[in-house]
């Protein structure tokens, strides 16, 4: 099997995402509950995103920022 720079650029990108996902977690863990507060930028969740969608750990632009970091990585 040949190995190709897209391979292992997916690779990368798939191990990047993981790991970004694992610190996400870490942090929402250690949070208190009840602060919303996003898992991407610390910036306060709006309370019209919270009430729209009360498991979102990211606020808007953050959101949209890591969509398209996985939809580039073949993850969507």
């Amino acid at each position: 099997m040949n190995i190709t720079e897209r391979m292992i650029e997916t690779a990368e990108a798939n191990v990047a995402r993981e790991r970004d996902d694992a610190v996400a977690r870490i942090r929402a863990d250690l949070r208190v509950e009840g602060e919303d507060f996003c898992v991407g930028c610390d910036d306060p969740i709006s309370p019209e995103r919270k009430a729209a969608l009360p498991s979102a750990e990211r606020c808007i632009d953050c959101q949209q920022a890591h969509e398209r970091k996985m939809r580039d990585a073949g993850g969507f």
